[in-house]
């Protein structure tokens, strides 16, 4: 009687096991390939360019359909991630034979210089005003290893980068890039000189999480009472939502103390500000190098702007740094006019989090150290953290701290919709997630 006993509980034993294995989460040719064609019909359904929005119908039904896809095994990022992309590169944005694309502005042009898979990209920020700039002239913003991408502003007004136009312009070059180029999402770096150069520290500042660095030479920022000042004193307040979010990105420029097109006035004051945040965070903020030149007008110091590409174009950006810092302003300047055709796009997702409907002036530092979240902010909102196991030892459980309360203990489980969400959030086939954690406000 004994071995008929030992089998029934070794049957016992077993079967909940069997069960479970049944039911555990698979990736497969056959799930491979159904995650292929849902691809593809994303693609085709996202809209080509930032100028555009995706038919609300249509997003609503293919999210449905994604987070049917249901979890996903440990380990499988990668390869979900590779399934995809593949269609990306025939229905991801694009342009055709000619350097064009089509806003509701009219046609935007830029020039190309390079080709490669897997390159660096210069984006080269022309200068000029009210009525003036050609992007041949940022032409010489050229780095080894890497492709160079000049718009040519669609309107000529002053600050045409930070615009809501052009920085709509510029997000879709970068995406065009990731798409059609396949440039390397860690080497994409933010140039330019003069009205190139406050574009450049807008994109720096606005959208540090898209960038490995950013030289924004001889440039302004955007300040109280005005931003064309000669010297720091004369500075009230900075914009928020750009100076404090650089903490994680490299930068290399300057400024002429003679300058009389664009007065150093802001980007001293600025540098103020990046010391006593450095001071206070000592972590952070090292990878920015700024010099002024006495005596200097609105030209090149000697050596530039080849010793700043050098430097720049070897940095890689800080994919899922450790602490971030994001500072936010809804409308940033200049506002909407009444030639404007679009609106301010909003940023919702900045490196790993989320936050559907920021506030302005909203100031928010998140830091993540052994599987434990601190979140320290002053709007408590929602938010989402996304995560990936090169960010959490996924064995262990995640504990989420938004101030002094402990908001979240457990293992966030990998699943289908955040590898797809966050790789359509920046088409960044890197920045790329497969959990995530919600937080209630």
């Amino acid at each position: 009687m004994k071995a008929p006993t030992l089998l029934l509980l070794s049957m016992l034993v077993l079967a909940p096991t069997a069960a479970a294995e049944d039911d555990a989460p698979v990736w497969n040719r056959k799930k491979e390939k159904a995650a292929e064609e849902f691809a593809t019909r994303w693609w085709k359904a996202r809209p080509q360019t930032r100028f555009l929005t995706w038919d609300a119908e249509v997003r609503a039904e293919l999210i449905e359909e994604a987070k049917g896809f249901g979890p996903l095994p440990e380990g499988k990022l990668e390869a979900v991630v590779k399934t995809l992309w593949k269609p990306v590169k025939k229905y991801g944005p694009r342009h055709g034979r000619e350097k064009v694309i089509d806003t509701p502005y009219g046609q935007a042009t830029f020039l190309l210089n390079g080709s490669g898979k897997n390159k660096g990209l210069i984006l080269g920020l022309h200068g000029g005003g009210e009525g003036a700039g050609s992007a041949s002239e940022a032409t010489k913003w050229v780095a080894k290893n890497c492709i160079g991408i000049y718009p040519q502003g669609i309107r000529l007004v002053h600050d045409t980068w930070n615009t809501v136009h052009g920085e709509r312009f510029l997000l879709t070059l970068i995406e065009i890039a990731k798409a059609q180029y396949d440039i390397d999402p860690d080497r994409v770096y933010s140039t330019g000189f003069s009205m190139g150069g406050t574009g450049s520290w807008f994109m720096a500042g606005r959208h540090p999480d898209l960038l490995a660095g950013a030289i924004p030479a001889a440039g302004v920022l955007m300040a109280a009472p005005k931003s064309q000042v000669a010297t720091k004193e004369e500075v009230a307040a900075l914009q928020p939502g750009f100076v404090p979010n650089v903490r994680n990105l490299a930068m290399w420029y300057y400024a002429g103390l003679a300058d009389q097109n664009c007065m150093p006035g802001t980007y001293l004051y600025a540098a103020d500000v990046l010391a006593e945040l450095r001071k206070n965070d000592p972590e952070g903020y090292g990878k920015i190098h700024f010099k002024t030149y006495p005596g200097l007008a609105h030209a090149f110091p000697p050596g530039e702007p080849g010793n700043g590409l050098k430097f720049i174009s070897g940095e890689k950006r800080e994919t899922f740094p450790k602490r971030i810092v994001w500072e936010y302003a809804t409308n940033p300047f200049p506002l909407p006019d009444g030639e404007d055709k679009t609106t301010r796009i909003q940023k919702r997702y900045f490196y790993w989090l989320k936050c559907p409907d920021p506030m302005d002036r909203m100031y928010l530092t998140a830091s993540i150290k052994d599987n434990v979240i601190t979140i320290e902010d002053n709007s408590m909102s929602e938010l989402t953290i996304f995560l990936n196991d090169q960010m959490i030892d996924t064995s262990k459980e995640v504990v989420v701290m938004r101030g002094e309360t402990e908001t979240y203990r457990g293992r966030p489980v990998p699943d289908f919709w955040t590898v797809m969400e966050t790789l359509d959030a920046r088409l960044d086939r890197k920045m790329v997630f497969d959990r995530r954690i919600e937080l209630e406000p």
